[in-house]
Formats: C-alpha cells, structure tokens, sequence
C-alpha cells in the first residue's frame, strides 16, 4: 500500500523554506495533534533540515473535536495566523461519518479562498480497529472519503497507518499494551488503543511523514509561487460547510438575568480554558435561558462540561423542545465539548436554550458503562453531581448565503 500521495505538492511551503525565510505552520487537528507528538517531532525536523528558515508553528490541536468544529474554528485558529502550511488531523475523530467529506471540504475551501498560497496537507491517523484494513489492503472508510477532496483539490496526504500495520505484521510494534501480550523488544505504540505513546508512537508517525515530505519534495518541478486552483464548484454539491464560523455568545444572544460571565481574573475554569474561550457565560438555575437570532442553516455551541453540568431544552423556530444534555460520559472532570443541532432550512431563525429542570441520572450513565471510578466518585461527592450548571464559551453557526 501507498502510504503517500503527492498530487500537486507542497510548492510554496518548500520553496519558503529553502529561501530561508520565515515560514508559519498551523497543526490543525484533534487529541493527536494537540499532544507533544508528531507536531513537536516534525518541527524539530524541519527546523534541523532548514536551518536558515525561521519556523514558527500553531497548535490548533483541540482533543476529542472533530471536522465539523474544524470548519467553524477555521478563521480564528488557522487562517488568523496567515499559515503558510496546514497539517489537517482530523479522519481519526470523524471517523467514517458521512458528513466527514463534506466538512473536510469546508475547510479545504475557507483556506483556499482567504489564500491560494497556502499549501495544505492531509495525514491520516489510525486507531486499533484500523489495523486489520490496513493488513488487508484497505484503508480507512473516513481516510478515503478525505482522498476523494484531496484528489479534487491536489491535496497531498499522508496514511499513517501502513507503517504502523506493517510493524505489527513483522511482530515489531505492540499496538495496544495487555498484560496478557508480550513480544520481546516490540515498540509498544500505545495505552488505549488510540492516542500513540511518546515518543517511541509518534516517532512511527513523524518517521512517516518525515519519509513522505521528502519524497513530495523530490517530485516538486514547480519553480516559483504556485497558485492552487479553488473550483468554482465544491465536490459535495451545495456544501454549506465552508461558510461555518465560530462567535462571541454574546455577539448575537439575548440573556435572562441570572447569567454571568466569567474571566480567567475570577474564575479558575475560565482561567483553565483561556485558551479556548477569553470568558465563559454561566448559568446555575432550572429557567435561565439564551435566545438566539441567527440567519443560516446550523447553529451550535461550543462548552464547558463537568460533573455538576445539567441539561438545555431547546425549541427552534417555537417547536416543540427537545433536550440537549451537557453531562456525557467523558465529563467525570470538566471539559470541553460541542454540539450542532439538526441543520435547518436556509433562513432566519430564532432558537432558545433553557436550563432544564429535569436530572441526568449520572450514576446510572457510569453504572451503565462500567466506570467504577466514576461511580464510586458520585457516591463521595453527590453534591457535585446534583446540580444544572451550563458553561457556555462560542457560538457556532453555518451560514451559507440565501
């Protein structure tokens, strides 16, 4: 198997780079990203390669988010610092989502349309279920939703996960570690069977992507600035992805009074997630509620979940509510997290989010998954647990023309 495909190259990235000039790369993905992995390995790489060159780099890496929230963070997380390269990390968290073409293309045609200079390349992560795919010739069903925008747009990209398949077939590379397996000196790739070790499973990756960049460089025949070509039509036919965004809550939001917003100067969580949002609007109380006037197809929002989080209804357009819960399995330590709503007719719209009243049974959820340590931490702080806290930080919207 192939494990990279050039297309129409890295031209300008490279040539910036064997000028000397300063060069911006943006590493725009999920939890794989974000780590002191690939990212950290690859930069130090470039850098030994190009000495001359003064590299600067973005973590645009945010754990557990996918492309849908990639298309809204486009333009304060990547195109903000005007990259010269985007590494995009996304097929891992999407997984074999339909939606996944299409919002990759979202975000291939923002950067294109902002700037035809920006090289962009795709690399495709794997988890343990992708092994066999790989040991059978196949790659991943996200991976070749992705190649199919990567060949409309001459995307180069990257497969991570030959070498790392091809390791376990030699009885090299432990993918996952067990008690119950052993292989005398196999690299052991990673703990959960997602998230590679560091460095020994990232040096696999950035092995991989270091080989690849070379041989994308030795078929590079394009002198000069390269213009890359943005269709006039997007492969997804009326692909309204590439007119997401993300906003200030209060940028189009009415409150009821018993919201405050919180700062990193008087709260420690906002001080915790300062990276993501400057603030967070906080509501306790069962009735508190936003509205939302908003023109578009989607709106969303981008939050703050943790053990005491409750649950929003929501009524769209004055529709019968539904409700929205904050609290998941994932969120025994606060968090973030994000939700879209079901897309809409293209429109003005008005939508409310209420605090609800009602409870998660959050025993029962962990209960549910065997979570022992979850349950046993509800059973020593109830309290926490027993409340109908919302953290709101962005607004998310998609908002094609009319």
């Amino acid at each position: 198997m192939k494990e990279a495909f050039p297309r129409r190259g890295l031209p300008n990235v490279i040539q910036k780079l064997e000028n000397g000039n300063t060069v911006t790369i943006v590493y725009f993905g999920g939890s794989n990203t974000r780590s002191e992995g690939y990212r950290v390995m690859t930069a130090d790489w470039l850098r030994e390669q190009y000495p001359q060159a003064d590299i600067r780099t973005v973590n645009a890496g945010i754990n557990g988010t996918g492309s849908d929230l990639g298309c809204a963070r486009v333009e304060t997380d990547v195109l903000l610092h005007k990259p010269d390269l985007v590494f995009v990390e996304f097929v891992g968290n999407d997984g074999g989502d339909p939606e996944s073409k299409a919002r990759i293309e979202g975000i291939v045609r923002q950067i294109r349309k902002r700037s035809r200079f920006t090289d962009i390349l795709f690399v495709y992560t794997l988890k343990e279920r992708d092994v066999a795919l790989f040991q059978a010739g196949e790659y991943q069903k996200g991976a070749l939703m992705q190649e199919e925008v990567a060949d409309y747009y001459g995307i180069p990209s990257i497969h991570l996960g030959v070498a790392v398949s091809h390791l376990v077939s030699k009885g090299q590379l432990i993918f996952t570690s067990r008690e119950d397996v052993s292989i005398s000196g196999a690299v052991i790739f990673t703990h959960d069977s997602i998230h590679p070790t560091i460095p020994e499973g990232h040096q696999i990756y950035t092995d991989t992507i270091t080989r690849s960049f070379e041989r994308i460089r030795e078929l590079q025949d394009h002198p000069g600035r390269v213009v890359h070509h943005l269709p006039q039509h997007p492969l997804v036919p009326a692909n309204p992805w590439e007119y997401a965004g993300m906003l200030p809550l209060d940028s189009l939001t009415t409150f009821s009074a018993g919201w405050s917003y919180m700062t990193p100067d008087n709260s420690t969580l906002a001080r915790e997630y300062n990276w993501l949002f400057p603030g967070l609007w906080r509501a306790a109380e069962p009735g508190e509620a936003i509205t939302v006037q908003f023109e578009g197809t989607r709106i969303g929002l981008f939050d703050i979940g943790g053990p005491d989080s409750g649950r929003l209804k929501v009524s769209v357009d004055g529709g019968e509510p539904f409700i929205v819960d904050r609290f998941t399995l994932y969120n025994d330590h606060n968090r973030n997290q994000y939700v879209f709503l079901p897309e809409l007719p293209n429109g003005q719209h008005t939508v409310r989010f209420e605090v609800d009243a009602g409870k998660t049974d959050k025993a029962a959820v962990f209960e549910a998954s065997g979570n022992e340590r979850s349950i046993e931490h509800v059973r020593q702080h109830p309290e926490w647990y027993d409340q109908t806290v919302i953290q709101l930080g962005k607004l998310l919207l998609v908002q094609p023309p009319l």
